[in-house]
């Protein structure tokens, strides 16, 4: 009997250490606020969203970690998300807590976690169904988290939008957003505007349908409206589309978007038609999208641009459009400005989707050009691949001269900062294709190479003067993230694992560290009590195992073993 007492104080003692972590963060806890979410420019101790900001900078303005003192940066602690898979996502952070997501075939998981220790506050687990579709099988990731108020929401692989408690992990409300066993599901990390949840759809750009974006009810999860990408029959543009083919026309919008709150517009690129053979289309008339703008409250088309007409590469142009004021001839010009697969950073007036320019900023280019006068692309003759034929090489690789990791923007100097690569692909066409419900619905066939040594180039843009002004060179394709500080510092992973600081004014290499897993997710910076860290999202993807496979040069990232890992750093005490 004496044992009892004493077991009642070790039980408490233990459920308060256990539980103290959610306890600590349900009395620090703030609401993300509409208002803190439009304001999270100035909200520079916390990184709030995707991007950070909605004009997808992924720019810091912390500067307590400088060129001076770069060299004392050293791991404060790491996390495992315990996942094999494509590790993708961007952390998120409030006040002190963060949020990542970790994805594989069996589950879709979050986390919340003490963004000063790593202490695990708690963990929700999402099962998948058995029956995901071919794609989402291949590419089992997820881009990370949105928050709205109290609540955390996610989008999963069987095409589900989630809501869970911040404090808790506990579900709030779910949304089916589409069929799964269609091919559809959600890769992006969903984007909160003024109580509106909005998400783009993954998966019809290889597998069929038509892709679209949804915007949903933040508090409640009800669907308040949907735009398709691919024009139904009636619609402009349907009568390019042969029969009722537009029913799997793709176009999927599965990378996350941008907004401008003067305009009122959502930005987003849009993905290839389905499938990627263009000798199964009808001719390059087919009526397909690039750049799109659409008005939060109604969903409705202001405007688009294509940036190629009829996608024979694989070049979907699903990179995000910064929200930028840029100077040209002395006169500024409300834009958006986006570097894309195709190798040239293009610039369009955001109010109404004039073309204003565009400037190449890789040097292994052969597919072609875009017009200077229209800004859609003029295709070089001999490079469509015949169905059934040999390959034909074509530059840049489908990977993208810049692919869809994110790219960023210092306000301070005007450079956009392109992770991006030097590389071509030999590209072929099956003989015959068929599609097929579920199945994947591309019929090419692709292997990647360089002819340079150095493949990986992280440059800087200067967006008024457009063009290059340094450069950095890694010999393995960049497909890894980028970050901005305020502090003068530019970080960017490898596939060979290493996250890298180089100097902003000049692009030189200040510090590197070797993180045992290539650099596949977010890099993003924020402060706890007046201590600023850099967090990296790191785990591996199918890119450096089989896509680099075939090129000695690359040999290096295919080595690397996986690990779903966010490391945090922080200047030595």
């Amino acid at each position: 009997m004496g044992m009892v007492p004493r077991l009642s104080v070790l039980v408490i003692a233990f459920l308060s250490i256990a539980l103290s972590p959610i306890l600590v963060m349900a009395a620090d806890w703030r609401p993300v606020t509409d208002d803190r979410l439009l304001k999270a420019e100035a909200d520079a101790a916390n990184w709030l969203m995707y991007n950070r900001t909605y004009n997808g900078w992924r720019y810091s303005p912390l500067d307590q970690i400088t060129t001076g003192n770069i060299k004392k940066l050293v791991p404060k602690w790491i996390f495992s998300g315990g996942a094999l898979g494509e590790q993708q996502m961007t952390p998120i952070v409030n006040d002190g807590v963060m949020f990542t997501t970790s994805t594989a075939l069996a589950f879709n998981r979050v986390h919340a976690i003490n963004a000063a220790t790593g202490a695990l506050l708690w963990k929700h687990d999402r099962k998948m169904p058995e029956d995901l579709g071919a794609l989402a099988r291949i590419i089992t990731h997820n881009r990370g988290v949105a928050l709205h108020d109290d609540n955390v929401i996610f989008g999963t692989l069987d095409a589900y939008l989630v809501a869970l408690e911040a404090k808790t992990g506990k579900p709030v409300w779910e949304t089916k957003i589409a069929d799964h066993t269609e091919g559809y599901f959600v890769s992006q990390a969903p984007m909160v505007v003024k109580g509106k949840v909005i998400v783009g759809i993954a998966g019809p750009g290889e597998m069929g349908p038509r892709g679209f974006v949804e915007a949903f009810d933040a508090k409640t999860g009800k669907s308040l409206w949907r735009w398709y990408s691919i024009p139904a029959a009636g619609e402009p543009g349907s009568e390019t589309w042969v029969a009722d083919t537009w029913k799997i026309g793709g176009g999927a919008v599965w990378h996350s978007g941008t907004y401008d709150a003067t305009t009122n517009l959502l930005y987003f690129g849009t993905g290839n038609p389905a499938p990627w053979i263009a000798d199964m289309r009808r001719g390059d008339n087919l009526y397909t999208m690039s750049a799109v703008a659409l008005d939060l409250d109604t969903g409705k088309l202001k405007w688009y641009h294509q940036y190629l007409a009829n996608d024979p590469w694989d070049y979907d142009t699903v990179a995000e459009h910064h929200v930028v004021d840029v100077v040209r001839d002395g006169q500024t010009h409300k834009a958006v400005v986006q570097a894309n697969k195709l190798g040239y950073v293009y610039t369009l007036d955001r109010v109404t989707g004039k073309f204003l320019s565009a400037a190449p900023f890789v040097k292994t280019i052969n597919w072609g050009g875009p017009d200077p006068v229209t800004g859609k692309g003029v295709e070089n003759p001999g490079l469509r691949p015949k169905m059934g034929g040999p390959p034909v090489v074509v530059c840049p690789s489908l990977l993208g001269a810049t692919g869809w990791q994110p790219k960023v923007f210092n306000p301070k100097t005007g450079h956009l900062f392109i992770p991006s690569n030097e590389f071509c692909m030999r590209y072929a066409y099956v003989a015959d294709l068929t599609y097929k419900k579920g199945q994947l619905f591309t019929g090419v066939t692709a292997e990647h190479f360089s002819t340079v040594e150095q493949a990986g180039v992280l440059r800087a843009f200067d967006v008024n003067q457009n063009k290059v002004v340094w450069e950095w060179t890694n010999r393995t394709p960049l497909i890894s993230h980028t970050l901005a500080t305020g502090g003068n510092l530019v970080f960017q992973g490898t596939a060979e694992g290493r996250l890298v600081a180089v100097d902003a004014a000049n692009g030189k290499e200040l510090w590197s560290f070797n993180l045992g897993t290539p650099q596949s997710g977010g890099i993003i910076s924020f402060s706890v009590d007046g201590k600023q860290y850099v967090a990296v999202a790191a785990g591996g993807t199918l890119r450096s195992q089989a896509w680099f496979g075939k090129e000695p040069k690359w040999a290096d990232a295919t080595k690397v073993n996986w690990g779903d890992i966010v490391v945090v750093f922080g200047l030595s005490d």
